[in-house]
């Protein structure tokens, strides 16, 4: 999917919206001024950052992929440059000036060691002004009772359907590991077109993710859950978590 930008932001740009506010909701409440630069690490086809840009704000965004950066820029432009998440500077801006960095639905995870997360932690608080804040989009694992789970995504643009059954499969005892499998199925007036796609995501459970931030160049402030909300004692499927530098 990540091979093909067009299908890729089809599947995923239903409900972008709604997170977006979700992330100005958490902004406002620590106080963050909405005209400052929004970053975003690993942007894919941009989808959240058109909707920020459509709202008035300034974005700036990076991904490996050059199809996404291509994909990205037709509607962004130079906002939008070339780079991964473990790159020691991230391009588009200077030291200090980003008010919000944002990094939602497990992206982070894609990076497979603690060591390339605190690389990653220390490129986000170079870039981030005074009272800036970090908004990290991540399911934690508990590692004793997870298992196998599966979701079907659909979405349509025109004469194209998209629709994805990703099964999730757990951590073999011992493994931080989560492997993802991927079924897409592209449904065009020209035929009907099947991929497969495997890649995994590493686990934290809480107490592994509250120690990686508290060795890292970032301190955590608070956690809310995915519509917003502080979050309540029990575990929850996928949380915001409001990181900022320590200075």
């Amino acid at each position: 999917m990540y091979d093909d930008p067009s299908v890729y932001d089809i599947l995923q740009t239903p409900g972008t919206a709604a997170e977006v506010d979700v992330l100005q909701d958490i902004a406002r409440t620590f106080g963050v001024p909405q005209t400052g630069t929004w970053y975003e690490p690993a942007c894919g086809t941009g989808r959240y950052l058109r909707v920020l840009a459509g709202r008035g704000l300034d974005v700036r965004g990076y991904d490996r992929e050059p199809g996404m950066v291509a994909y990205a820029a037709r509607r962004l432009g130079p906002r939008v440059r070339a780079a991964s998440m473990t790159d020691p500077d991230p391009p588009g801006v200077g030291p200090g000036a980003v008010a919000i960095a944002f990094n939602p639905v497990n992206t982070l995870r894609l990076l497979s060691s603690d060591a390339q997360v605190q690389t990653h932690f220390a490129q986000v608080a170079g870039m981030l002004a005074p009272g800036g804040l970090y908004l990290v989009g991540i399911s934690l694992t508990d590692y004793d009772a997870a298992l196998p789970e599966e979701d079907l995504w659909e979405a349509v643009r025109g004469s194209c359907r998209v629709s994805q059954l990703v099964n999730y499969l757990p951590p073999e005892p011992g493994s931080r590991v989560e492997v993802v499998l991927s079924h897409l199925t592209v449904t065009r007036p020209r035929g009907v077109e099947h991929r497969d796609e495997r890649y995994d995501l590493r686990c934290y459970d809480r107490k592994q993710w509250r120690r990686l931030v508290a060795g890292s160049a970032l301190k955590r402030l608070a956690g809310f859950d995915g519509i917003g909300q502080p979050l309540p004692r029990h575990a929850v499927p996928y949380q915001i978590e409001v990181l900022s530098t320590r200075v």
